[in-house]
């Protein structure tokens, strides 16, 4: 027979960020792969309007992450910084040669700026704590909404 009642608990709030889990190393090793695929694909010639895509995602994901990180305490290099920063600097131009030529790739200059950024990427997911990672890609998720809705029709258009 059951003595006591159960009672509803009052919702306190969002977990504490120190109880938040950090990315198991099987995810690490999957973002890792995942962006340096994605170089690969656009220096091979084989990178898609897709891929493009995912490659502005996951640059947005991770400087997002940086920014998360920073405001967390861990303090960068202004070389990690300027890597990052560089990466969102060039997407207008490969953006630009999309909509020109059809084709998805990077110059030499932009080659260098990627490779350096996705080296700062591993690193940033190898730091990953309280939830960061995940919450930087859910706020990367509603970035690119808005931008695939205000600025896809110039990319499909030269699809």
């Amino acid at each position: 027979m059951r003595t006591s009642i159960p009672t509803k608990r009052p919702y306190i709030g969002p977990t504490p960020k120190f109880w938040r889990p950090k990315l198991a190393a099987t995810q690490c090793l999957d973002a890792k792969i995942i962006h340096w695929d994605l170089i690969g694909r656009f220096t091979d010639g084989s990178a898609t309007t897709g891929d493009l895509w995912d490659w502005i995602e996951t640059g947005y994901t991770y400087s997002q992450i940086m920014r998360l990180q920073t405001e967390d305490g861990t303090e960068f290099t202004p070389e990690a910084v300027a890597a990052m920063s560089e990466q969102l600097d060039i997407y207008a131009s490969v953006i630009a040669r999309f909509r020109t030529t059809g084709r998805v790739g990077f110059s030499g200059p932009e080659l260098c700026v990627a490779k350096a950024a996705a080296h700062i990427m591993d690193g940033l997911i190898d730091i990953d704590r309280h939830g960061i990672a995940v919450k930087a890609a859910y706020w990367s998720l509603v970035q690119m909404d808005r931008i695939r809705a205000l600025g896809g029709k110039a990319m499909r258009a030269a699809a």
